[in-house]
């Protein structure tokens, strides 16, 4: 980015950075992020951005705060993620926030909006106390001029004017807009609840978690009932599992919003089941079903590793769901759980199951016909380990999901030919034994070999292997 920012030279540079900065140390990742920001309005600039932004999300630094920022600040955790598996319950899409902005910038408090501007300019990265004070003067001028501007819109549209220009007539966008200005309206109450609920995400609720929810929950009815609903989608977003939220819900005293207490619980419950169905829709898009790549130009299929992981949470989330919801006795509710667990099946089933055979069977090498040995590959071993060890993890979600039979074949099936594969290069040793680094890698593959079958069939079954690599190699019996 030698050029200047304006337009007239350094673009046709910026996209060789963008590359380069997934590779750069940490530090110098952030160096070059701050240098960055100072010229983000650049068009260059704002697409290298989002070129970067997975490793921005992994690596979290400090960024420069500005105002749009803290303007999100009461909805980020609802905010829409950019990769995974994960949906935020009740997400507002990120392609909301610009939109909001200039609305705000527009139809609110010109001078107060300036004012507010040069002090966050003058914040220090990091600084939360100073941050949300500046918000506890923007978020309810900002959620006042949103309203604002929604009733007008509603107004040229009855007169038969044009659409609301700001989102060019789209309905999704202006409901999650008047969502962004219910937030807003409680962004002071949602920034203590966030502080009490961290870190995120929360693997559980204790007693201090539930007192922290419901005194927030009584604090927002008194100022208004009807956002009592946009507190709890925040609680729900910063914990693991949402759906834990449903099962001490009823048992809150909402204060002065007791009497929609019923239908908040209801509203929360039918979107905690849209969430896990968009997470599993999630699943099919990555391709997570086939082990394969999403197609052409779509993410990678995932790790059977993470598979797992994803599998063992959105389970969690269904029987958590199902057991909260059974006083709803809804049982169009019921189906969707079953399709969204019909779902995590076949992603279990195509992503670590049916790959298994290329997964695990492949990082054990076949006898060399030149008779020295195959070179050792650590990197094919390590994530055959890890496929064995989802394999094993599926045990404990075989029940759930109904695929007892299936795993029960597979794991028979990579036991034998583990151990065939094994027994080939036990039978190849004597042919190794002569050369010093010929035998150490013929040991190390069959070190390797067993590793791998004592994962997938345990140390019992694995121990007939171990005696009789000992009995062919002395060294490696000493060890």
């Amino acid at each position: 980015m030698s050029g200047p920012a304006d337009g007239r030279g350094g673009g046709d540079r910026l996209p060789g950075l963008e590359s380069r900065l997934f590779d750069i140390p940490e530090d110098k990742f952030i160096e070059v992020v701050r240098l960055l920001e100072r010229v983000r309005d650049h068009p260059d600039v704002r697409q290298t951005f989002a070129a970067i932004r997975p490793r921005l999300v992994q690596v979290r630094p400090n960024r420069r705060p500005t105002l749009k920022r803290v303007l999100c600040m009461p909805f980020e955790d609802v905010l829409e993620s950019f990769n995974g598996i994960d949906v935020p319950v009740g997400r507002i899409e990120r392609r909301v926030i610009d939109p909001v902005w200039r609305l705000v910038t527009e139809c609110g408090d010109r001078a107060l909006i300036d004012q507010l501007d040069r002090q966050v300019q003058e914040t220090a990265p990091g600084n939360l106390n100073t941050l949300r004070n500046i918000g506890r003067r923007l978020w309810p001028m900002a959620a006042q001029a949103l309203r604002g501007a929604a009733g007008r819109a509603g107004e040229q549209e009855a007169g038969g004017q044009p659409p609301w220009r700001a989102f060019q007539g789209d309905e999704e966008m202006r409901r999650q807009m008047l969502d962004v200005a219910a937030f807003l309206e409680i962004g002071l109450t949602i920034e203590s609840l966030k502080d009490a609920l961290a870190p995120k995400p929360l693997a559980a609720l204790d007693d201090l978690h539930v007192d922290a929810i419901e005194q927030a929950a009584q604090a927002v009815a008194r100022q208004s009932a009807g956002l009592v609903y946009y507190l709890l989608l925040v609680a729900a977003s910063r914990m693991a599992n949402p759906a834990d939220l449903l099962t001490v819900l009823n048992d809150l005293d909402f204060g002065k919003a007791r009497r929609e207490q019923p239908a908040i619980f209801a509203q929360l419950s039918g979107l905690v089941v849209t969430n896990l169905e968009e997470r599993s829709a999630r699943l099919e898009s990555k391709g997570c079903g086939t082990g394969r790549s999403a197609g052409p130009g779509g993410a990678a299929a995932i790790a059977p590793e993470e598979a797992i992981a994803i599998a063992e949470r959105l389970v969690a989330s269904i029987d958590t769901t199902s057991a909260a919801m059974d006083v709803l006795a809804d049982p169009a509710y019921r189906e969707r759980l079953d399709a969204v667990k019909v779902a995590v099946r076949t992603m279990v089933a195509g992503t670590v199951l049916d790959t298994a055979p290329a997964g695990i069977l492949t990082a054990v090498p076949a006898p060399a016909g030149n008779g020295r040995p195959a070179p050792v590959n650590e990197d094919a071993q390590a994530t055959a380990e890890d496929h064995a060890r989802a394999l094993r993890r599926c045990e404990g979600l075989a029940g759930a999901l109904g695929l007892h039979e299936p795993l029960k074949d597979m794991l028979a099936s990579m036991e034998k030919g583990l151990m065939a594969r094994a027994h080939a290069l036990l039978a190849d040793y004597p042919k190794a034994a002569g050369d010093p680094d010929d035998a150490e890698t013929a040991e190390m593959n069959l070190f390797y070999a067993l590793r791998l079958l004592e994962l997938v069939a345990g140390p019992a079954k694995a121990d007939r292997l171990r005696t009789a690599i000992m009995a062919a190699t002395g060294e490696f019996a000493e060890e």
